[in-house]
């Protein structure tokens, strides 16, 4: 799945983080999954946002420490709704951790295939 990772299709993308919610809980560490959607976290592709939130949130609900630990490394400077969707479940003092600091830009140069013409 590593090739995927890069693929020129959004959707493709998105299926990395789709597909390794099957092997949580399983024999494969959390931390490990995590280290291999890092690259994907400045990923331009609001399904592949949507994709990593899912994932994230997921592997939160079964091991939160790690988790915690990724999004705080990323707050700054990863797309919002990544944090949206990996958030979803957490209490509002819990999403309070993750939001952007005082000062942090956000991501430049988004690419959104939903809208054509702006």
């Amino acid at each position: 799945m590593s090739s995927w990772r890069d693929s020129g299709t959004g959707w493709k993308r998105r299926a990395v983080p789709v597909a390794l919610l099957s092997l949580l809980g399983g024999p494969v560490e959390t931390k490990t999954l995590l280290r291999f959607v890092r690259p994907m976290m400045a990923d331009k592709e609001w399904v592949v946002h949507q994709g990593l939130g899912w994932f994230l949130r997921e592997a939160w609900k079964r091991d939160p420490a790690p988790v915690e630990q990724f999004l705080a490394e990323w707050k700054d400077a990863a797309p919002r709704l990544i944090f949206q969707y990996a958030t979803e479940k957490m209490t509002a003092d819990q999403k309070a951790r993750y939001r952007r600091s005082a000062g942090a830009k956000a991501p430049a140069g988004r690419k959104d295939s939903r809208v054509k013409n702006r």
